[in-house]
């Protein structure tokens, strides 16, 4: 007797706590897109959310997307909880000081070439990456569409 009362308890634990897993889902939202820039589509670069007002007890945490020939998809993993999100958006090239010539990132990061030797150029104004002015309120729509349009002033 004692042996089923305790396989008893044990199965409803389990089903209290399935049921509470169920229960505790929030809905999360996909977001995809374009990014253009003066028209054009951003050839390579990083879209960040960034919530407005974190909350630590719904788990509301941001997402980071690339950028690839002028497309994002934030993954299913990272997908949006409602609320508001600042954007920001970051692509550059880095060119050699010396001769001006594109420099692949690539050997820059791996020690080919010298980091002191080559600037950054930022091919995103800065309302829309670093001082970003942009915002987008994410609802409880499954997923999102979400354009982006830059202009240099």
């Amino acid at each position: 007797m004692k042996r089923s009362k305790s396989a008893c308890w044990a199965l409803l634990l389990l089903v209290v706590v399935a049921v509470s897993v169920g229960c505790n889902r929030e809905r999360r939202c996909l977001i995809s897109g374009v990014v253009l820039s003066e028209g054009k589509p951003v050839e390579t670069g990083i879209i960040n959310f960034i919530p407005e007002d974190p909350d630590p007890t719904k788990s509301v945490v941001g997402a980071t997307a690339d950028i690839i020939d002028g497309h994002y998809a934030v993954s299913k993993s990272m997908a949006l909880l409602p609320g508001r999100y600042k954007v920001c958006v970051f692509s550059d090239q880095i060119r050699s000081k010396e001769t001006g010539e594109l420099v692949d990132p690539y050997d820059v990061k791996d020690g080919f070439v010298n980091p002191l030797s080559v600037v950054h150029e930022d091919l995103v104004p800065p309302k829309f990456g670093r001082e970003s002015e942009q915002y987008l309120d994410v609802g409880e729509d499954k997923e999102m569409v979400y354009d982006i349009k830059m202009f240099f002033d």
